[in-house]
């Protein structure tokens, strides 16, 4: 047959029935290696501090060097590049890898630096059920010498 687990409780009394704590027994060893130990290794500590060191002597030499040169110029950093990304309907993967998300109406910077000027339309369609979805891009910026694509309805 099988074994069944059964769980019963017994009322002892308002207290914790008969039962008293008992103190486990000390170890008198231990204390007296503790009380012997900690001396002898106070006397090693002073012993090593106290017992004397050896005598060194030292030359000193002088030696001339040229005069000092210019410092190399640092190189300068290589110009900062990286990407972002654009997909669905207001969905975007930004240089600093922020994924923000255009719902609501309007216009706003995808990308605004000296060099790259990018901006997108959101309007909400049928399709989106009023929610905003991406109408429009345009990209100008020097980098184009005063073109600008615009790329939409």
């Amino acid at each position: 047959g099988d074994y069944i687990t059964e769980t019963s409780y017994k009322f002892v009394g308002h207290g914790a029935g008969n039962l008293a704590m008992i103190a486990p027994k000390t170890i008198l060893y231990g204390r007296i290696a503790c009380m012997v130990s900690l001396p002898l290794l106070l006397l090693l500590l002073l012993f090593l501090l106290m017992r004397p060191s050896s005598t060194t002597t030292s030359t000193t030499m002088w030696t001339t060097q040229a005069p000092p040169t210019e410092p190399p110029r640092p190189t300068p950093p290589p110009p900062r590049s990286g990407e972002c990304m654009a997909w669905g309907d207001p969905h975007f993967l930004t240089f600093d890898g922020g994924r923000p998300s255009y719902y609501g109406e309007g216009e706003w910077w995808i990308v605004k630096s000296a060099t790259v000027l990018i901006q997108g339309r959101f309007k909400g369609t049928q399709y989106t059920n009023g929610l905003a979805a991406t109408r429009k891009v345009a990209i100008g910026g020097p980098f184009l010498r005063g073109h600008t694509i615009v790329v939409g309805a």
